[in-house]
């Protein structure tokens, strides 16, 4: 357990203890005070959901339309445990055009052709070429059978290429 956790799991007991006193102290109707102690047990947990985003778990959001791949980590499915399988990525968001802020985590499905080409790519950074990517959609191709299983899904296909030269100008 790191210290911020165990700072603020003392914060959250001392305001337990704070609005236990001011309830044994108070004559508010029983149900308010039960409204107050059912409200605050569910603002530990919402305030540590929240907190994950913070300590650098995954993002629950889409990764970037362009970004820096910083890292990956493929979790490969396992048929033994029922595994779905996950990978996940460290980029920094390229999209806005603003100076890019600190790199996020984000977790995607495992999927095979996006598995061999993060291999690729940390292969390639091993050897200093700088990685992007990109985030495009997946468009059904006339003849192709329809998956009934993934009706409404967007689909997106992630590209991973490296940073091109700079063009230097003639002397």
């Amino acid at each position: 357990m790191s210290e911020s956790l165990l700072l603020l799991l003392l914060a959250y007991v001392a305001l337990a203890v704070l609005a236990a006193a001011a309830l044994i102290a108070s004559s508010f109707p029983i149900l308010i005070r039960a409204f107050i102690v059912v409200s605050t047990t569910a603002l530990y947990f919402i305030s540590y959901q929240g907190w994950q985003a913070v300590q650098g778990w995954p993002a629950r959001i889409d990764v970037p339309q362009r970004f820096l791949l910083h890292a990956s980590v493929v979790d490969e499915p396992d048929k033994t445990t029922g595994s779905p399988g996950t990978i996940t990525l460290w980029a920094t968001d390229l999209s806005s055009g603003e100076p890019a802020d600190d790199p996020r985590a984000y977790n995607l499905e495992y999927n095979k052709e996006l598995h061999s080409n993060l291999d690729d790519a940390l292969r390639n950074m091993r050897n200093g070429i700088i990685q992007l990517g990109r985030k495009t959609a997946v468009a059904k191709k006339p003849g192709q059978p329809l998956d009934f299983t993934r009706i409404g899904e967007q689909r997106d296909k992630i590209e991973i290429y490296s940073l091109p030269d700079p063009a230097l100008p003639e002397k």
